[in-house]
């Protein structure tokens, strides 16, 4: 294996060349824009990455055109634009996706939600800027398609291997977005039985990653879960094997289209614990509609209660304001009587069906029925309600990255309940998926399963089984079965040989939670306050910047991208991190204001 290390130059290894690692190249270019070549030394940097520089696998521009984002087009960015550059000053090529869609020849309307490789091509081109940019100002950078198997401490550097080359760095950008993940208890054994009686398990993956064409035409195909990953599934093995959604004349919403099969498509059976999808966002223009105004839920009130209670507690201080910008929201929107969002995220809880016929016929008419409420915008008082649970989780984000709530509240209610009743009810598809859905489940090409499923193998017949206790007669067979949903993004159970390294050599650990007395192993990196560095076992930290997903320990709910001209400490702390990261790194390579080396890393309190 080749060894390659210079002494002469700083080296900045960036692992990942996804969407957080774009955004570090063009932070670091901002600082390198803003002093001259003679204030620092030599700068070098190495990025890592198998997957498309930029893109990465999740929004490699070569994947089915038919995936679609879950936010605007006026949303992502990755890099600062509008207001955040108050805070984050741009760089050369500091543009947002919808400035860049202008450009491009995409669709630049501001309210539709385009393609992830469209998505995928801007993050290519910020890129490709930022490296020639920063090559323009003196600054080597080089592109290594290779994945990091190993990161290891030497002396006052660090070596990074892969399959074919070792590299030495002064200061690691971890950037690694999803990772493959071991299969949970459950999963596992019925992967384990599926392999004995030579069924196909899917678990779950990144989409792009997914082979459908596993699945014949015809074929029963049991799906565990109904969010964004299901309608990833849904359109590939519909429109993208010839099936046609052709529009209705006069459609009614919910009834805009009638799909016409290709004679492709196998037959999905799916489910989820409330037994409907993620509900589908609201037309209402806006990341959050310009008509919400949280009222109880505001910092004047947090900040009192920060200054009485020190540490807050979600349920008993945070839930029950929310609760009322909920009601004074669907009050506001011509909604009348009490509001309750639980029953609203859960609408089939003790409820029963006497045949799978008559559930398919109230599933069908609850897509209807929600692809006809987000079409009203501002006249389904249900979904504006909804946007200020989504208003409120937003403000939940920043007091949860300040420290200001309980970890254990964190652990137990933000994470434990409040996380996926927002979910569903403010992170679903664009209506067009839901009205597709609609049209495929009146064909018979999807078909549902009642509330809280269960899915097993039944050994006699060598086949999955799947039914549900709400609704009689539903039991379903089929040789497949794919779980429609990410990788768990918990480090303990991540397969990445880079991660368990790090772990196994004690230059990371995981966060550990006190909660009613008792210590849980949390699923992001034990790191500092920003910039996020990772604590040693040793309880030091050296020069490994963390950046993302992994960083679940101290940001909940860490957002897809940045939103273009949000605010660093909520919607664009993204670009927060990054620029704190390339700040750091940046004043290490300057003259004489070096960091301290690995050795004499201060220890972390």
């Amino acid at each position: 294996m080749e060894t390659v290390s210079n002494q002469h130059e700083y080296v900045i290894a960036v692992v990942g060349a996804g969407p957080r690692g774009t955004s570090f190249l063009e932070r670091l270019l901002a600082y390198v824009e803003r002093c001259s070549p003679g204030q620092r030394r030599k700068l070098k940097v190495l990025v890592f990455d198998p997957a498309p520089p930029g893109p990465g696998r999740v929004w490699d521009p070569n994947q089915s055109p038919l995936y679609l984002m879950n936010t605007p087009a006026s949303f992502p960015t990755a890099a600062p634009s509008g207001g955040t550059r108050r805070s984050l000053p741009a760089s050369s090529c500091s543009i947002s996706f919808l400035e860049f869609c202008a450009t491009a020849g995409f669709d630049d309307d501001a309210v539709s939600y385009p393609t992830r490789r469209q998505y995928g091509t801007y993050l290519a081109w910020i890129n490709k800027e930022a490296s020639a940019h920063l090559r323009g100002r003196g600054v080597a950078v080089e592109h290594i398609s290779a994945e990091v198997t190993g990161l290891t401490r030497q002396n006052d550097q660090y070596l990074l291997e892969t399959a074919d080359v070792e590299r030495t760095a002064d200061a690691v950008v971890l950037a690694i977005g999803h990772l493959d993940a071991e299969l949970a208890a459950g999963p596992a054994h019925l992967a384990a039985q599926a392999e004995d009686h030579g069924l196909h398990y899917q678990g779950p993956a990144i989409p792009v990653d997914v082979d459908y064409g596993l699945f014949r035409p015809g074929q029963n195909v049991l799906v565990r879960g109904l969010g964004l990953n299901f309608f990833d599934l849904m359109i590939q093995v519909t429109a993208g094997r010839g099936g046609q959604f052709r529009l209705n004349p006069d459609p009614a919403p919910g009834q805009r289209y009638t799909y016409v099969a290709s004679g492709d498509e196998p037959h999905l059976i799916a489910g989820s614990r409330r037994g409907t999808p993620y509900r589908a966002k609201t037309l209402a223009p806006g990341f959050v509609p310009s008509g919400i105004r949280l009222a109880h839920l505001t910092p004047e009130v947090t900040n009192a209660l920060i200054a009485k209670h020190s540490e807050l507690d979600f349920a008993a201080h945070l839930w029950p304001l929310i609760e009322q910008d909920i009601q004074a929201t669907y009050t506001q929107y011509g909604g009348s009587g009490t509001f309750d969002v639980i029953a609203y995220a859960k609408p089939f809880q003790h409820r029963s069906w006497t045949s799978p016929q008559e559930y398919q016929q109230t599933l069908v008419q609850w897509l209807e029925d929600d692809a006809s409420s987000s079409a009203a915008e501002e006249d389904s008082p249900e979904k504006m309600a909804a946007n200020a649970l989504h208003a409120a989780r937003l403000q939940i984000k920043k007091l949860v990255a300040d420290r200001r709530i309980q970890q254990g509240s964190v652990l137990r209610d933000i994470e434990g309940w409040f996380e996926p009743l927002v979910e569903g009810l403010a992170s679903g598809p664009p209506v067009q998926r839901i009205e597709e859905l609609a049209a495929l489940a009146r064909a018979g090409i999807v078909e549902f399963l009642g509330p809280e499923p269960v899915y097993g193998v039944d050994t006699t017949q060598g086949a999955f089984i799947a039914d549900s206790a709400a609704v009689q007669g539903a039991r379903y067979t089929a040789e497949h079965m794919i779980e429609a949903m990410m990788p768990p993004n918990r480090i303990t159970q991540a397969r990445s040989p880079l991660v368990r390294g790090l772990l196994d050599h004690g230059l990371a650990t995981p966060a550990v939670i006190e909660s009613g007395g008792q210590a849980h192993v949390h699923k992001g990196f034990n790191v500092t306050a920003e910039p996020h560095r990772l604590i040693h076992a040793d309880g030091s930290a050296g020069q490994i910047y963390v950046l993302g997903l992994q960083l679940s320990s101290v940001q909940w709910g860490t957002a897809i991208a940045a939103e273009a001209g949000g605010d660093t400490r909520g919607s664009a702390r993204a670009l927060a991190d990054a620029d704190a990261a390339a700040a750091e790194v940046a004043s290490a390579a300057a003259r004489g204001q070096d960091l301290p080396s690995v050795q004499d890393a201060v220890r972390v309190q």
